[in-house]
């Protein structure tokens, strides 16, 4: 329940941005800023709060993180205007990363090998489920009303709060130590002037005064963070987790496959809904192939380790994601009709859903079990990066090909492509994407085959 209120309510805002844009009269801009600010207190609290559990403990945290959330989803409901709305997401993020932090931790924590990968399978269909089907649940729950997106989170804050304090039991029971404060700050400061860097970026000049001054805070915050990491007793970020072959090869095949699926579920709820004139609740229909291969495969890759290794099943998921993407971007410019787009819907989905299971369980059992909460943050941040990082690569490529204006109607769902050259250059752009993600998704394979041949 944690890890699905955590991945869900990052995708299920979008198809709702209209709705919330007429309804509280926001502009576009603070609409965007809406969705990112929960996935920046998310992406920057959570290896902070990894580490921080491994001192006190898991359950704690965990149990407090649904109370977070429930408070920001009251708030997020209640909100009489836009920058009420932004708290109460900033809020939510803050409780999702207090639940996605510890959720791999306390599975990693309970589990016995044998039993592990199934458990990761099951964690990893409900992440992957929660990650397609946001669109969907969006679309639906946006008929009633844009404030029933935050309504559905209440129930199951009160329900999953009462179970962590029933069921989750405190095995790692927390070591003695201290967070290092100005790591902390360091990469909270590096994580938003680069959040920030890659949010604006899509249609903007990149000379202007305000990049430039972005990109000098980020160097300056970044190098602050490095040299405050070197020298200190206790780094917020531990060296000694990604010096490990195993799980630096994992991590950088995670943050690769992270751009792919979100720039790809991203850009087919726009095209639903730009150059197909779909609506929100038809797009999030039309994703189903996508959510419903990539959560039966996740589930089902846990059971297939017996029969093949890590390394092969998450290479062959990598492989899988890669030509449905080539696939995809082939159809597009063949402009095929939807029930075609749906066979690279399912290889892609199918290619992520075997990807994560064996992905997480190698990274997480590589760790020192007093590490446990640190790791499985620094996973959390590496997904949350790439998930900044491939809704930016969807719009640098529509807006260097079509004027703001354009965009801003296709995104909304609510504006006319009237010329149809227009239509021609977003189908052109969406193929780019798709070309653009099957080459992300083919560049961790050789890494992951040279650390099974070292194995």
């Amino acid at each position: 329940m944690g890890t699905f209120l955590s991945v869900v309510n990052t995708s299920s805002l979008i198809i709702a941005i209209p709705a919330i844009i007429f309804g509280l009269r926001i502009s576009f801009f603070l609409a965007i800023w809406i969705i990112v600010a929960y996935s920046l207190a998310l992406t920057v609290l959570t290896p902070v709060l990894g580490k921080y559990s491994d001192i006190v403990g898991r359950k704690r945290l965990y149990s407090l993180g649904y109370l977070v959330f429930l408070a920001g989803s009251v708030l997020s409901a209640a909100s009489a205007d836009g920058y009420m709305l932004l708290t109460g997401r900033i809020i939510q993020g803050i409780g999702g990363a207090f639940l996605f932090s510890n959720s791999l931790a306390i599975i990693t924590d309970t589990f016995k090998s044998v039993e592990l990968r199934g458990a990761m399978g099951i964690n990893a269909a409900v992440l992957a489920i929660g990650t397609s089907i946001g669109p969907l649940l969006g679309g639906i729950l946006t008929v009633v009303s844009w404030r029933a997106i935050f309504i559905f989170n209440i129930p199951i804050t009160l329900v999953g709060y009462v179970m962590a304090n029933r069921i989750i039991r405190e095995i790692n029971k927390g070591k003695k130590g201290k967070i290092d404060g100005r790591g902390a700050l360091f990469l909270s400061l590096t994580i938003i002037t680069g959040i920030i860097f890659l949010t604006i970026i899509p249609g903007s000049d990149l000379l202007t005064p305000s990049l430039l001054f972005l990109l000098a805070g980020l160097v300056v915050f970044f190098s602050l963070f490095w040299y405050q990491e070197r020298k200190s007793e206790k780094p917020i970020l531990n060296p000694g987790i990604l010096k490990n072959p195993a799980i630096a090869v994992a991590t950088l095949a995670l943050v690769m496959a992270s751009i792919s699926r979100f720039s790809v579920i991203f850009l087919y709820t726009l095209f639903y809904q730009g150059p197909l004139r779909f609506s929100a609740l038809v797009a999030g229909i039309l994703l189903i192939p996508l959510a419903g291969s990539m959560g039966i495969l996740s589930y089902m890759s846990g059971h297939l380790k017996s029969r093949f290794s890590d390394t092969f099943l998450e290479n062959l998921g990598l492989v899988l994601t890669g030509l449905g993407s080539f696939l995809g971007a082939a159809l597009i410019l063949l402009r095929s009709p939807y029930l075609l787009f749906a066979f690279p819907m399912i290889i892609m989905g199918a290619g992520n859903g075997l990807f994560y299971t064996p992905n997480s369980t190698s990274i997480m059992l590589s760790a020192p079990a007093q590490l446990r909460g640190e790791t499985a943050g620094v996973r959390t941040l590496m997904v949350n990066l790439g998930s900044v990082m491939g809704l930016t690569i969807v719009f640098l490529i529509i807006t260097a090909m079509i004027p703001a204006g354009i965009v801003d109607s296709i995104f909304l769902g609510v504006g006319q492509l009237a010329q149809k050259s227009y239509i021609s250059m977003f189908y052109t752009a969406s193929a780019i994407v798709l070309l653009i993600s099957g080459i992300i998704s083919f560049i961790p394979v050789p890494l992951i085959m040279s650390r099974r041949n070292r194995h």
